[in-house]
């Protein structure tokens, strides 16, 4: 039995007429009745009483065109989870963040769009320090993530990160602390000051990257604090513990307890990179193009490192 045998007898169920039938699914109606008479063979059971005068269902024949009916709807179904699926529009995608990602407008503009679009593709975000995203990837345990770094990040081969934004790094602290009325900072403004910062697991390489950038402006760092939270950070910075340095978007975190002032050293800057498969799934590639339009970014392959 096929499909289309059902398709046969449920039009000629519902036309109670061969002709009228064969109209409908564009055959001739010798074809159509040989194929309800082998139906019929093969189950064994007469479906339909025909005269020369008019045609109906028998009771075996009603109950069969409900299960037909049923059989029908759940194949169209199917074939339309299939192309659904093989276009992007359904599964999941798994995203992994640093804990700044979200605050930059592009990334959260770019994801509330994906959820606009395809709203029936599940969308699962994590957040993961920058080394362990890349193993994730690796591992295909996330589909894409958002690293941050102020240099390309070191990527696997097979790995492709597209550029997000690039932004200057700013210095966070108090409205009654020393430095707060700058207009901006440079790095050897900080001498001596003591730091509320990441911890190294937590941060991704922001940290080790901000304190060799800090030493090659001849500043020893001073570490009052490490954190594992954006919210303990700020919250301890705006305590006194310490002045700290994070990329200019998590300045979108106003309180009356901090000001952000920009630091001007050429150097002074972070990016932040969405890294992925260099042919990532179709719904992955879908978000990729969403965050393109959303920023114009620009996509830069990585070979093994």
């Amino acid at each position: 039995m096929e499909l289309r045998h059902l398709r046969y007898f449920v039009q000629v169920a519902t036309d109670l007429h061969f002709a009228r039938a064969a109209a409908h699914l564009g055959i001739s109606q010798p074809p159509l009745s040989q194929q309800i008479r082998l139906l019929e063979e093969e189950l064994g059971v007469l479906l339909l009483e025909r005269t020369s005068r008019r045609v109906a269902l028998t009771p075996a024949g009603a109950l069969f065109l409900e299960a037909a009916r049923r059989t029908l709807e759940e194949a169209d179904r199917a074939v339309l989870i299939a192309r659904r699926a093989a276009q992007g529009e359904l599964g999941d995608l798994r995203i992994g963040f640093n804990a700044s990602a979200p605050f930059i407008p592009q990334v959260a503009a770019a994801i509330h769009a994906f959820r606009q679009h395809y709203p029936d593709v599940q969308l699962s975000l994590t957040e993961v320090a920058g080394p362990a995203q890349i193993e994730a990837l690796v591992d295909g345990l996330l589909d894409l993530g958002f690293l941050r770094s102020a240099a390309r990040p070191v990527l696997a081969q097979g790995l492709t990160a597209t550029l997000i934004l690039s932004e200057r790094l700013v210095v966070a602290m108090r409205p009654d602390h020393p430095l707060s009325n700058r207009a901006g900072l440079r790095l050897s403004d900080l001498s001596d000051h003591s730091l509320v910062v990441y911890a190294s697991d937590r941060s991704g390489g922001f940290t080790e990257a901000l304190f060799a950038l800090m030493r090659n402006a001849g500043v020893e760092p001073l570490v009052a604090q490490s954190v594992r939270e954006v919210s303990t950070l700020l919250g301890l910075v705006a305590a006194g513990v310490g002045i700290t340095i994070v990329a200019e978007s998590l300045s979108a975190l106003q309180s009356a307890g901090l000001v952000y002032v920009p630091l001007l050293d050429d150097r002074a800057t972070s990016a932040m990179w969405l890294v992925h498969a260099d042919t990532p799934s179709l719904s992955g590639e879908h978000f990729l193009k969403i965050v393109r339009t959303a920023g114009s970014a620009q996509t830069d392959a990585h070979p093994a490192a």
